[in-house]
This record gives structure tokens, sequence and C-alpha cells, in this order.
């Protein structure tokens, strides 16, 4: 049973690395958790073959998602904005806190954007995904021409703009320049490689700009703090890095260039539960350079450090090489490598390079079976009770109900805030009452947004009968875990019920917590309707156009997810869905005439249409009009599916599919839903008002009469 809440910030190379480490050697008793805000981390070392051409963004990316469900690591995609250190809690952009036990950071830096105008009109290269998909803006726009500075001599400056010169090609009308504070580029390289990388840069055109050191930024170009100026269409910032803000006010220690100071076991030299590595940290005992080689190199430290920290034993001293291989990309697949005084160049030092960073990458693209989540009850030292035994104790629930937002509405008396044994209620008078219930297994270990979704899921059925949300209560199972564990658990997935809730109007009423094997929700939603508004899933009309307000694919994603094999691209569009309410739909259609209305939930959209039609109807579908979201049909090609699938496939027999259906949007026809969207049987002329309404809704198909043997639903 965890009893500890270890804490990873950031997914830079340290603790890509710790991951790893921990899958292998987890640490007995401890729960790991990572925060961050991208579920992509990029490396470093391969961004100019990025930009170059030579790697896609794939090539150069961990996901961060895959890593940690292989792992079995929880992970938590959200932006920290703030740390309590003395209190021990994260503060997450739009979440809750999160606390934690032991933490350790690695949010890498930012760019130093202090520079008059640089914040304005330079284009930052980190974070490097942002920097990525404005270089792609900017390939587009170079049959324009112009001129392009980078700024910054160091080997980042080099390298990148080598890379642009490669990518643009030797007939690009773009020119490009080079601009340096000092005499030389690459400061502290042997000058072979100085010459190696000059050499380059002339081959390529490139105009140097020594000695220009830079004072403002404007929207056309450079000054410099002697008064010259150098006319830029495009300024491109790779220049030192910068501390986050947010280490200012945490209570950390902090190095007098704004990084959080470490000592030599990488821990915080005033908290000793804190620890930092990477370009974040600054080691005050032996400062060092921001390079990726170090941050590479400190993961096996930290990971020792980290366990011996939870475990009470004395911290291991870190002990780094100054002297290491630097290989330098110059544009092409070509580079120059350095270690000390020993110099090599050409083809075969890129390939050897290209070998490394392939390799290296290969850690985390190549993972094999995921590891096994915590939560089991045969890991408990004694069974735990069954029954209202397994209630959550009051202290768990001691202060968060009282934190939660909540609503107020006449007529209810929520047992939430008065500590009633039930809620009461007293209906609208002429208006219909409307419950529905809803719940899943826990799907993602990010509980703030599970149960956001499962708010939104449940709803989902009220709005599908164009009824208004009123209130929910809610059931709640929590992982067997240490009731400090719970407690933190509790916090988080109760603030995304509430503030879903909240979002739609809807009061928390009440509701049961209790602990199991695993974490679950499940919601009894309550709601009003005009008796004249409600709408049914029958009642469709031969002519009727069949409208889909949100694209398929979560079971499919969600299914693959559970195996670490969901793309980032494609868990990303799954979240964006589920986190959609179908409120705006349902207020879109009250202002129309529909004559059915169901939600897409787990019987997918074969399952829902078919309780939709009467012996009387037939839907004819255009399969190519049918939404998926990004990813799921790759995945469906690739052989993954919901493990509900195999048995809706019966639904197949009330079908007829043209042979021209590709398989994959066959098979998405039973992709179990969770948070779906409606399906909307509609008037064919008041479609264009709906859609006017709703930009994302699509028309899938229409209704017409069935003739004796025709088959309910047809697919071309």
């Amino acid at each position: 049973m965890s009893e500890r809440d270890l804490v990873l910030v950031g997914g830079g190379h340290t603790h890509a690395l710790l991951l790893r480490r921990l899958a292998m050697k987890p640490l007995p008793g401890v729960r790991v958790t990572l925060v961050s805000d991208l579920s992509v981390a990029p490396y470093s070392g391969m961004l100019p073959g990025l930009v170059a051409g030579h790697y896609s963004a794939d090539d150069i990316h961990i996901d961060l998602n895959r890593l940690c469900r292989w792992a079995g690591i929880r992970f938590i995609q959200a932006r920290c904005i703030g740390l309590d250190a003395n209190n021990k809690r994260i503060q997450l952009d739009g979440q809750p806190d999160l606390a934690f036990d032991t933490l350790s950071i690695d949010t890498g830096a930012t760019p130093d954007l202090s520079v008059p105008g640089a914040r304005d009109f330079a284009v930052g290269v980190k974070p490097v995904s942002q920097f990525h998909a404005k270089w792609q803006t900017l390939i587009n726009q170079a049959e324009h021409g112009g001129h392009w500075g980078v700024v910054g001599g160091g080997s980042a400056g080099v390298e990148l703009v080598l890379a642009m010169a490669h990518r643009l090609g030797s007939d690009s009308p773009v020119k490009l320049h080079l601009v340096y504070n000092g005499e030389r580029i690459l400061p502290g390289a042997p000058a072979r490689v100085v010459r190696a990388a000059q050499a380059a840069l002339d081959a390529y055109g490139i105009e140097r700009h020594p000695t220009f050191r830079v004072a403002r930024v404007l929207a056309d170009g450079l000054v410099a703090n002697n008064g010259q100026t150098l006319s830029l269409d495009q300024t491109l910032w790779c220049t030192s890095a910068a501390a986050p803000d947010w280490p200012k006010t945490s209570g950390l220690d902090l190095a007098d260039n704004g990084f959080i100071a470490v000592n030599r076991y990488l821990q915080s030299t005033s908290h000793p539960d804190i620890f930092a590595a990477g370009d974040v940290a600054e080691m005050t005992f032996d400062p060092r350079p921001k390079a990726g080689v170090y941050a590479v190199r400190q993961a096996p430290f930290l990971y020792a450090n980290l366990k011996r920290a939870v475990t009470g034993q004395p911290l291991q001293p870190m002990r780094l090489q100054r002297r290491f291989l630097s290989l330098l990309s110059l544009g092409g697949q070509h580079a120059v490598g350095h270690r000390g005084g020993f110099v090599v160049s050409g083809a075969w030092v890129w390939r050897w390079k290209d070998h490394i960073d392939r390799a290296f990458m290969a850690r985390f693209q190549n993972l094999g079976a995921p590891k096994s989540m915590a939560g089991d009850d045969s890991a408990m030292d004694s069974p735990h009770c069954a029954g209202c035994g397994s209630k959550l104790a009051p202290a768990i629930l001691a202060g968060t109900l009282d934190q939660l937002p909540r609503h107020q509405r006449s007529g209810f008396s929520p047992a939430l805030g008065h500590a009633e044994d039930a809620a009461s209620w007293q209906p609208t008078p002429g208006r219909l009452q409307v419950q529905s219930i809803d719940g899943f297994r826990a799907f993602s270990d990010d509980l703030y947004r599970f149960g956001r979704v499962g708010v939104l899921h449940a709803l989902s059925d009220l709005y599908a009968m164009g009824a208004e949300p009123m209130a929910a209560q809610v059931w709640a199972t929590l992982n067997y875990q240490h009731p400090r564990l719970q407690k933190r658990d509790y916090d988080r997935l109760m603030h995304g019920v509430a503030d879903a809730l909240y979002a739609e109007n809807a009061v928390l009423a009440g509701g049961h917590s209790t602990e199991g094997p695993e974490c679950q929700l499940a919601l009894v939603a309550q709601g009003e309707a005009e008796p004249t508004q409600l709408w049914r899933k029958t009642g469709a009309q031969p002519g009727d156009v069949l409208v889909l307000t949100k694209p398929l694919g979560t079971g499919v994603i969600l299914a693959a997810d559970m195996q670490a094999a969901a793309p980032a691209r494609a868990m990303a569009a799954a979240w964006t869905s589920m986190l959609e309410s179908n409120q705006q739909a349902a207020a879109a259609l009250r202002a129309l005439r529909p004559n059915a209305v169901t939600d897409i939930t787990g019987f997918g959209l074969l399952g829902h249409l078919l309780e939709m039609l009467d012996d009387s109807l037939t839907a004819r579908l255009e399969s190519r009009a049918i939404p998926a979201l990004v990813g799921s049909l790759a995945l469906l090609d690739a052989g993954w599916e919901s493990t509900l699938v195999p048995q809706l496939e019966p639904y197949f027999s009330q079908c007829e599919i043209s042979a021209d259906v590709p398989a994959a949007l066959r098979r998405l026809l039973l992709d179990p839903q969770t948070s779906g969207g409606l399906l909307i049987a509609l008037p064919a002329g008041q479609w264009p008002t709906l859609a006017a309404a709703l930009p994302r809704a699509v028309v899938i198909g229409q209704l017409h009469r069935r003739d004796a043997g025709q088959a309910a639903v047809e697919v071309r």
C-alpha cells in the first residue's frame, strides 16, 4: 500500500530517465506522480535535425503519457504556476493544489527575454513545442524572402541557423544572419571546431555580426548598445536561458541567477524534501552550463537520492565529469565533435550523432508491456472491510466538502450543506422531473479532469432529453491507499466534480464515498424539462437528417492508452472532446424542433442509432462524413479496440455496409464513447439554423422509409 507521495514536476530529460528507472525498480510504499503542462517532451539534442528536416516531430518527442502508463506512474497534465515549499503544495493552473511528501523539479529554463522588445518581437527557441509550430509558419512565409536573424553565438544558436539554412535551401530568397556578443562564435570551443562551424556558415551564405550586443528588439530589426542597427523581418532568440518566475515566491533558496539552489545531492539547500535537476537547478557547489548532457547524467544520482530520502538513508553525493563528448550539427548531415582537444568532423560524425540520439529516444519509444498499477487489495497488509466498513473516514471528507464551489437553488436543501440524511427537492410546478444515473471505472489518474468528465457524461443524458440539469449526487470509490493519500485524491476528484457541476449551473446535492481496488465515479443526475419540449429517442421522421455534434473515437483511444499505446495527439483530442459539455448543443436545439435526440455513449454510434429507429425507418449513413478524433482510425487499423466492442458486433446484423467502407470506419461505428456527443434526427430545413449555432456539428446521413427486407442501417 502506498503511504507517501513522490511528485515530479516537469518532463525534462532527467525526469524522463528517472521514470524509466522507477518503472524497473519502484520505490516501495511510494506513489509517484508526474505533473507536466505538455504531454510530450522534446529531446533538445535532436532539435536542429527537426528544423533541418532530418527528423519528424514524433522522432524527437518523448510521449510522457505513454511513458507514465508503461511505468505504472500517475500523470497529471497541468501547468505549475507556483509552489508553497513550506506547506508542501504545488499550485496548478486551473486545478486544485497538489500535495506532496517528496518533490523533484525538472521544468527546464525559459528564454531570457529581458532585453527590451524581445518578448514582443522575438521568437524564443524554448519551449521547443511552441517554436516548432512557429517554424512551420516561417517555412510557409519563406517564399516571400526577407532577412531573418538568430541571436546567440553559442552552440544552440549556431546549430539552429545552420539547420534553418539547410531546410530553406540554397535557392531560398531568405537571407540569414547570426548575431552574437563576442568576437567569435562558440566561446570555449577548440579552434578547429570554431573554424569548421565558420566554414559551414560561410558555405550557406549566413552573414555573421560579431560584437553586436543587442540593446533593443524592434518589429523590424535590432538595435545594439552602441547604436548600430540591423534590419530583420524575423528575429529568433537563442541566448542563455533564464529561470522561470514561480520559484521566486516558492520559499526555496535560489541562486543569484534565480534558479533553484541545490547541493551535491541535487537537494534544495533550504528544503530537504525537495530536489531539482536539469536546467531549472543551479549546482551552487559546482556551477555548470545549462546543457542537456548534464541533465542526462544527473538521472542515476537523482534516483538514488530520492530512494535514500524516502527510506531515511544518507544521501549519495553527485559526481559529474567535466570533460564530455560534444557533437555539433552543421546543417546538413555533417557534424563536428570534440572532447577536450580531440576534434573530428565529417558526415560519419553526423551518423555517429544520429545513432546516439536515436538510441536515446528508443528508450522511450520501444517500451513493451506496461507495468502494473498500484491499488491491488492483495498487496495490503491486512484485508479491508466491505459493506459500510469500506466508507472513507470522516477525516478524509473533512474540509473538502466545505471548500467546493456550490450553486444554491430555490427548492433544494442539499444533504451536502447541512449533513442531513438525504437532500430534499421541491419540483418547479408545471415542469417534468427527469433523473438518470451514469458512471464508470477511472480511465485516468488525473482525478480532477476525470471528475469533470464524469459529470459531463452523466449530465449528457439530461441534455439529450431537453432537460435542464438541476442537481447531482455522487458515488465515489477511491483506491486503497494510506488515508493521507486518499485525502489528497478525494480533494482533487471532488473539486473536478464540483467545478463541472458549477459550470453547468447544477447543485451538488450530496453523495457517498468508499474505498476499493480501483477508483470509480458515478452520478445520479436530476433535471427538469418543459412537458412540451421533452425530447425522446424515438419519433424520427423520413427525410430527417442525422446530425452528430462530436467526433467519435474516445473508446479506442482510451483502450490503447490503457496499454501505453495511445499517441499524445490522440489523447489530447480525446480529452478535448470528453471535456466539452453538451450544454451548448442542447441550448441550440431548444430553438428548433428535433424529432428525436439521444447521446452517443457505451453502445457506440450504431447501437444508439438503432435505438432511434422503428420498423418504418432506415438510416443511410455517409461513412466518410462521420467525424473521427485524431489518431483514432490509425489505432483501429492497428487492431486496438475497446473490450466492449465484440459484444456490440451483433448490431452489424441489422446493417448493410458497402464493401468500399474502410475497415477502420466500420469498427468506428461500434466504438463506445465516454462523454460523447448528441445524435439528432432533425427536419432537413432546420439544419442550416443548427449549423450556424454549432459549427462543428455535421450531417452524417438521412432517414428514409424502410422497404420490406431493407436493412435498418445502410452505410456507404
